[in-house]
């Protein structure tokens, strides 16, 4: 791939003072060895179930936490990636995605959120979260509105930024090659900037340079994230800035279902093939964000945490894909069953969001009752100036891809949207002997849509939960929960009346298992139903009424596991039954959720071994398994296979330098993720190997 030449100033400018710092720590320290932070595999706590920090063990519902190290050794990129190692969490939901990190949490769509503030709403696609700006992510299963206020059912991804720590200055500068001509520079800089500790600074800084799997495309980026933190005797104020530009396309070609799993053969396109257009085809997507915390103990009963982020993005998408809606098992337009019709599509949405959380944190007793009582007041808002791309595209032949250029003939406004939404939520955490925790939580919120043009449309909802978990002894805790969600539905039926917001509610029953620090096994077994679901009306075709209803059960279990040896082990087995159980139409009901997997299993084991003094090696070694799906419509089915895919870590740390060679999908299996009966296949990651060379101060 030539090289881009106004990017290497910047490469230049932004990692020389990572560079420098570099070589003076090596002068002062010689050949020290040092990390940037604590390595932590296992997490023991989190944040996401209660807005407090609390033990997993002390929460009374299923979470997942994946550190950075644990996410870094298995060679993942992006956030879906994160995520693989997940019980319950299909990650890859439709393959490799740029356009945005698209996932399922036990069989339904969860919300995206950074730094417990909300960053996705719908399908936005502003640059997907980089990840080696990441400390962890947490997971949060099944319906959350008490906390966090309208969402889907599936739950909350919550990705938690880098922080600046106080301390001694240190960081790393690394360099990642790999497939498809990637090539990566990066850094992590911090520590204290003055004599007292009270001020501490970081920097995360990357820039790559990419192709991708799909042909033509590229996958660059530049991202930049200074932070700094102040504290005082009773405060603490952390600013969180943050800058991202992403250059690439849209790695989803939406190949036919007639040439890829329904080929006769000799026929199977290719998962790489790009049947787009390289001077049309684009994603360039800017985004800036700026993010503040603000801490404050009044005195040891009373505390207040706020947090405000603003959001602004730009994104231009633009995509020529296959027409095989009209005829999905043969799309082809000429007797050789070569030459498909293209759809020419682009948009360009500028987003701009705004949102804040304020609470306040009483800690009492009554009796021999230990409260933590947590009392706030949330808002977002959300705005969206969007330019729709007035195109006709092209024919292809898809096997013989030689593109003519669409007819393009400008942008068109569209009416402007904004939606609201103001909450007020209250929850009591009650600690008893220091071995049960009740947790009980109630919530009102107003939500407010409006496009331009018409009527706004103004929803109000209460939500409630409530979960009980107590340690018998052993480190067992058996657990008991409630939940409950709901998400605003923008419209009106064919009489004018407005839709109701879509419920949730999920019924989740287990056992938390830590025999010892750093162990932790989970089993959950859980019942979710959503109501208020859109469905064609049997009475009149020009209608929609909200009587669809659809069921989500399963089991999961998960471990994590590290070892005094440096052995580390992570399982997760998930079963779910997601189904439709209320339908106007009685083919649906029973049936299984579109693209959805039943099963899924995964295991990752990593062991170090000390070589001496100076030197110690590391290998991984992990498998995935997902099963197959299935897609319902247009009087079809598809059914796509199952797969499993193996993901292989070979390291190597010598004094303060790291060497580290990551390969997922280490067979280079081909599968798709998922096939549907609209007649598209997405095409599944290929073998990736990735080497990276850090040195750390």
């Amino acid at each position: 791939m030539p090289a881009l030449p106004s990017r290497r100033p910047l490469l230049n400018a932004l990692f020389l003072p990572t560079l420098l710092a570099s070589t003076i720590a090596q002068a002062q320290d010689g050949t020290a060895a040092r990390t940037l932070d604590k390595v932590t595999v296992v997490a023991e706590r989190a944040s996401t179930a209660t807005k407090t920090d609390t033990a997993l063990t002390e929460t009374p519902q299923a979470i997942s936490v994946v550190t950075q190290k644990l996410f870094t050794d298995r060679g993942a990129h992006n956030l879906q990636e994160v995520l693989r190692y997940s019980a319950g969490v299909t990650a890859d939901a439709w393959g490799l995605d740029t356009r945005n990190d698209a996932s399922s949490v036990r069989g339904l769509d969860p919300v995206q959120y950074q730094d417990g503030l909300r960053r996705s709403y719908g399908f936005s696609p502003l640059a997907r979260p980089e990840v080696y700006g990441l400390e962890r992510v947490e997971v949060l299963r099944g319906p959350s509105s008490v906390l966090y206020g309208a969402g889907a059912t599936g739950g909350i991804i919550n990705a938690m930024s880098k922080r600046p720590t106080f301390g001694a200055a240190r960081g790393e500068i690394g360099l990642q090659l790999g497939s498809f001509d990637r090539r990566q520079l990066q850094g992590d800089i911090g520590g204290a900037l003055n004599d007292e500790g009270t001020v501490a600074g970081r920097f995360v800084g990357l820039v790559r340079e990419s192709n991708m799997q799909t042909d033509v495309l590229k996958d660059d980026r530049v991202y930049l994230a200074p932070s700094i933190s102040w504290r005082g005797e009773r405060s603490t104020l952390t600013l969180l800035a943050s800058y991202q530009h992403d250059k690439t396309g849209s790695s989803q070609q939406f190949l036919p279902l007639a040439a890829t799993l329904h080929a006769a053969p000799g026929r199977r396109l290719d998962p790489t093939t790009f049947i787009g257009d390289a001077g049309f085809d684009r994603i360039d997507s800017r985004v800036y964000s700026l993010t503040a915390l603000f801490d404050h103990r009044f005195n040891d009963a009373v505390s207040l945490r706020s947090a405000v982020r603003y959001i602004d993005g730009k994104t231009t998408l633009q995509q020529l894909y296959v027409d095989s809606y009209s005829n999905p098992e043969n799309p082809f337009i000429d007797a050789d069953r070569r030459v498909v019709n293209r759809t020419a599509y682009g948009t360009q949405p500028d987003i701009q969001v705004l949102s804040a959380d304020n609470a306040v944190q009483f800690d009492f007793a009554t009796g021999a009752f230990q409260h933590l009582l947590l009392a706030g007041v949330d808002y977002s808002q959300y705005k969206e100036q969007l330019q729709r791309l007035d195109a006709t595209g092209t024919p292809i032949d898809v096997y013989a891809p030689v593109s003519i250029a669409p007819t393009v003939r400008g942008w068109e406004r569209q009416p402007d949207q904004e939606s609201s939404q103001l909450g007020v939520y209250v929850q009591d955490q009650i600690r008893w002997a220091d071995r049960v925790s009740l947790v009980l939580g109630a919530r009102r919120d107003h939500a407010r849509s409006k496009t331009e043009g018409q009527p706004s449309q103004t929803d109000n909802a209460t939500t409630y939960r409530a979960g009980l978990i107590g340690e018998l002894g052993g480190g067992v805790s058996p657990y008991l929960s409630y939940s409950e969600s709901f998400l605003p539905v923008s419209g009106q039926d064919l009489f004018g009346s407005t839709f109701k917001p879509m419920r949730g509610r999920q019924a989740e029953g287990g056992i938390k298992w830590q025999p010892a620090r750093n162990m932790l096994l989970t089993l959950a077994a859980y019942r979710i139903t959503e109501t208020k679901r859109q469905t064609n009306d049997p009475d009149n075709v020009l209608n929609v009424v909200q009587t669809g209803q659809i069921r989500s059960k399963g089991v999961e279990l998960e471990g994590q596991f590290q070892f005094a040896n440096d052995l580390t082990v992570t399982a997760a087995l998930a079963r779910n039954e997601a189904e439709v159980s209320r339908s106007n139409f009685a083919l649906e009901v029973g049936e299984r959720l579109n693209d959805t997997p039943q099963d899924l299993a995964s295991a990752w084991v990593s062991k170090g071994f000390q070589l001496d003094d100076a030197a110690r090696m590391k290998l991984g070694l992990g498998v995935r398994h997902v099963g197959n799906t299935v897609s319902l419509g247009n009087g079809g089915r598809v059914i796509t296979p199952s797969y499993t895919l193996a993901d292989a870590l070979v390291e190597m740390q010598v004094t303060n330098w790291t060497w580290a060679l990551n390969i997922t999908n280490l067979t280079d299996k081909r599968y798709y993720a998922p096939c549907r009966t609209f007649g598209d296949c997405f095409a599944g990651y290929p073998r990736v190997v990735t080497g990276t060379i850090s040195y750390r101060f």
